[in-house]
């Protein structure tokens, strides 16, 4: 790949004007990492587009001068997805922020990708209705780059995925071209589903400027239960049964006892530090009674130790502060450690064993691993603590890690539910798809042959 030309900033002020056009040091350090513990890596100059038009001459410029782009959301993805490590362009999307129409009648929505999801929500809640696939970071996160990443989050039980709520995408080509994919047809068999592989795609096949969205009524009231266990044994056969009854949760939450002891740090509070489950209904106040009735007996057959309701919208915003309040507070109450997290899914009729054997890693590598996410579709994300500034350390969680993800996999399960594959998980593709991987190079290579998009992601070749 070329080097960047400074000639060409004056093509791209001339593009998207000079405001939105900068390679100054303090913006390209802030575009140089995400959440990730990946290492950082600067891009030559950042651009915020404002229009499909533009982002439609950005790519066609730096495809023919052979100039990576890299597609940026909220920054807030956790496996280096966003990190421009070949150079180029950062093609942040953020100021294509708008609601382009509300088709109520439809339950749909058009949107720009940069739009953050929790702003969507409160703009679509004066219609009564939501999108409810968002993922936990939708404070921050885009809908573009929920889609590329195809993110899910504590709703996923009920409600699937991202790329189940997609309809339709306009797309911008690595060459410049705009297509359209898919239709706000609920049902369409009408040729190849080119909309599906540009989902969970990270970028490297094309940039979204547009997305039909389905939508859903908001509930007409919620009720969530936090129950604790005295192992993981009662906490994961909970889960099944709950999985097996007509409960229908729309969240259901595992939080292991190392994770309640740092809530409780975080928090100030004083839960039950054992294994726990947070359950979530949404329905008419009768029918969500009827549901805790039936919960309460599930929990007693289990030997629940502790139980809390969370009824009004005050209530369940605590609750949920409770289960996001680690991760912000992980420097303060972990000085001189890293996190390394890692995210993958297994079926449901592994989540024991796939449990146990995070135990048995954490014991055999000497070090403390935090066990959370979304148990009721078999989506976890796991967290093993190092001193940082020590080799040995690090070795001893990357080993860990890979071992952690590689058991995943031996169990039908996958190298990432949520999060993507960006830069830690490319070596682990081959793994899980041995006889596929060679035909997402072709694809890649179709759509992209000059190479320019979100280069040194997903692939170990790319």
């Amino acid at each position: 790949m070329k080097k960047f030309d400074p000639k060409l900033f004056t093509i791209l002020e001339n593009i998207v004007g000079k405001k939105n056009v900068s390679s100054s040091k303090d913006v390209l350090d802030k575009y140089s990492r995400d959440w990730s513990f990946h290492a950082p890596s600067l891009a030559d100059v950042v651009v915020w587009p404002q229009t499909t038009a533009e982002v439609s001459k950005l790519l066609k410029i730096a495809n023919e001068n052979k100039i990576n782009i890299v597609p940026w959301g909220g920054g807030s993805s956790l496996e280096g997805n966003p990190i421009p490590t070949h150079g180029g362009i950062v093609l942040d999307i953020s100021r294509m922020n708008k609601v382009l129409d509300v088709l109520e009648s439809d339950l749909q929505v058009r949107v720009q990708p940069g739009i953050i999801g929790d702003d969507l929500n409160e703009q679509l809640s004066k219609y009564g209705l939501f999108f409810p696939a968002a993922s936990g970071s939708s404070y921050i996160a885009t809908i573009g780059g929920m889609i590329a990443n195809n993110a899910g989050g504590m709703y996923a039980v009920k409600y699937g995925v991202v790329g189940d709520w997609v309809l339709e995408m306009e797309i911008v080509l690595a060459d410049g071209r705009i297509i359209r994919t898919g239709s706000r047809s609920f049902k369409s068999v009408s040729g190849y589903d080119l909309k599906s592989i540009f989902i969970g795609s990270e970028g490297t096949l094309g940039v979204i400027t547009e997305a039909v969205l389905k939508l859903t009524p908001l509930p007409q009231n919620k009720a969530a239960v936090m129950a604790s266990f005295n192992n993981i044994f009662d906490a994961v056969k909970v889960t099944l049964d709950i999985l097996k009854s007509d409960c229908n949760p729309a969240a259901l939450e595992f939080m292991d006892s190392v994770y309640m002891h740092y809530v409780n740090k975080a928090k100030d509070a004083e839960f039950s530090e054992k294994p726990t489950l947070i359950i979530e209904f949404h329905d008419s106040s009768d029918i969500i009674n009827l549901k805790l009735v039936k919960l309460k007996k599930i929990l007693k057959i289990n030997k629940n130790i502790a139980y809390l309701e969370y009824k009004t919208p005050q209530e369940l915003h605590l609750l949920w502060g409770y289960r996001k309040a680690v991760r912000p507070m992980l420097s303060k109450i972990l000085p001189n450690m890293g996190v390394l997290s890692a995210e993958v899914g297994v079926p449901i009729s592994q989540v024991e064993k796939f449990l146990k054997k995070a135990e048995a890693l954490s014991k055999k590598f000497g070090l403390q691993t935090i066990m959370f996410g979304h148990i009721g579709d078999g989506n976890f994300h796991g967290w093993a603590t190092y001193q940082l500034k020590s080799d040995e350390s690090w070795g001893k969680v990357t080993k860990l890690n890979e071992e952690f993800i590689k058991y995943a996999i031996s169990v039908d399960g996958t190298t990432t539910g949520e999060h993507g594959i960006g830069i830690g998980k490319r070596k682990f593709l081959p793994i899980e798809h041995p006889t596929s991987l060679p035909i997402m190079k072709d694809i890649k290579k179709l759509l992209d042959p000059k190479g320019i998009l979100n280069p040194g992601k997903i692939f170990l070749d790319n």
